[in-house]
Parts: C-alpha cells; structure tokens; sequence
C-alpha cells in the first residue's frame, strides 16, 4: 500500500486523486449549470447538487485504487461547496423568497446526506472487495488441494423424455 500512496502517476498525490476529483467536480458543476438553464430555472441547484454530489460519490470510489472513502468525501463537500456558490449567486432568488433559515438548514441537511452516502458507499465498496479477495483465495486453496482426476470429462446434459399420456383423462387405479 505504501507504494501505491507514493505512486508517480500524473494527478494522484499521495493517494489525492486531484486532477480526477477537480475534473469531476467541475464537469458536475458545468451539468447543473446547464439542467439550471436549460429547464430556465425550474430544475433548482438544491435538486441537482444533491444529485451531483451522489454521482461524483460513486464515480470517485469506483475509479480511486487507495483512499477511497476520502476521495469520495472530498468529491462531495467541493460539489457542495460549488453548489452554495451558484445558488448563492445564479438562483438568489430562492434565498430570498424562503429566507436565510430553511435555506441553511436544507442545505446542510443535503450536505450532511452526501457526506454520509460517500463514507456508506465507500466503506460498502472496500467491504465487498474484500470479501471477494478472501472468497477467491478459499476457491483457489480449495483448488489446489483437490486431487487431480483423470477422468474429469466434460459434462454433458441428459435430456430426459416426457411420458406420454394418452387422450383424455388418465385413468383412475
């Protein structure tokens, strides 16, 4: 592990997939700019940032080989963050039409969803791989200590016949 958090790949920094997470983060951003426009204001940044925030969630963790629950975390709170700005600066008119508290408080209700559904997603990943790791190592214990056989033919699929039965009903014994 220690090789992989010191790789020399281009954008990763320490196990920081930073050049993915900005590109991620800004493409997500460039998507709710444009579902804010192109639905001319109907579609809200509040829906679409907590939708980006999920997807940059689930796209960071299945692309990052190491520090996935950390990547994805940072994924979301830059998403979020973005997300603020735009409704702070495109869409102030919720703001003030509803006022400083429900804005805040839903915000951080968002915000605190996202965070939990990164470290829920991540933790989940790391789990079943895992898992699978071990369950390959059993099967190819179990492999290499079962006797070897000679007559291991490939199998083949025996077709049974139905019964026939004649017309009408079956007669009663």
């Amino acid at each position: 592990m220690d090789q992989a958090l010191n790789s020399n790949q281009q954008g990763i920094w320490r196990g920081w997939y930073w050049r993915f997470d900005s590109l991620l983060v800004i493409a997500i951003a460039i998507l709710e700019v444009a579902a804010y426009y192109l639905s001319k204001g109907a579609y809200s940044f509040i829906a679409s940032g907590e939708l980006g925030m999920f997807l940059a969630a689930l796209v960071m963790v299945q692309r990052a080989k190491v520090r996935k629950r950390a990547n994805a975390i940072a994924v979301s709170v830059a998403s979020y963050v973005i997300d603020i700005i735009f409704q702070l600066t495109i869409a102030r008119s919720y703001t003030l039409q509803h006022g400083w508290g429900n804005f805040a408080s839903q915000n951080l209700i968002i915000m605190a969803i996202g965070v939990l559904f990164s470290v829920v997603y991540a933790w989940s990943t790391e789990m079943s791989t895992k898992r699978r790791a071990k369950l390959e190592a059993e099967r190819a214990a179990k492999r290499q200590s079962a006797p070897e056989r000679d007559d291991d033919a490939p199998k083949v699929r025996v077709h049974r016949v139905k019964k026939r039965r004649g017309r009408g009903r079956r007669p009663k014994s």
